[in-house]
């Protein structure tokens, strides 16, 4: 089976990011589906790995709907687009501790 050529010329950046959340509410989706087949499996391992993973896709999707709902504030204005970039490029990442 082919995989489908993703879009590559999203026209701004809320079009892009617009984009980035659909696919996060579809991980999202995929996670999930695994979790309701754990639990029905009674499948107490599989539950405790995906938890992690049910964290994890919570915080990104939040953080890019955050983002769009910063770009539908923003609009056109480059200004705020600007300061945007500029503050998103400003996060870190820490790394999660030894056994959690």
């Amino acid at each position: 089976m082919a995989i489908e050529k993703p879009e590559v010329d999203f026209g701004n950046p809320l079009k892009a990011f617009k984009a980035a959340l659909e696919h996060e509410q579809f991980v999202t989706k995929s996670i999930n589906n695994l979790m309701d087949i754990a639990i029905s499996e009674n499948d107490h391992a599989s539950r405790g790995f995906l938890q992690w993973y049910v964290d994890e896709q919570v915080e990104e999707e939040a953080s890019v709907d955050r983002i769009v709902s910063q770009l539908e504030m923003i609009g056109d204005n480059m200004h705020g687009i600007l300061m945007l970039d500029r503050e998103l490029s400003s996060r870190t990442f820490t790394p999660p501790e030894a056994g959690e």
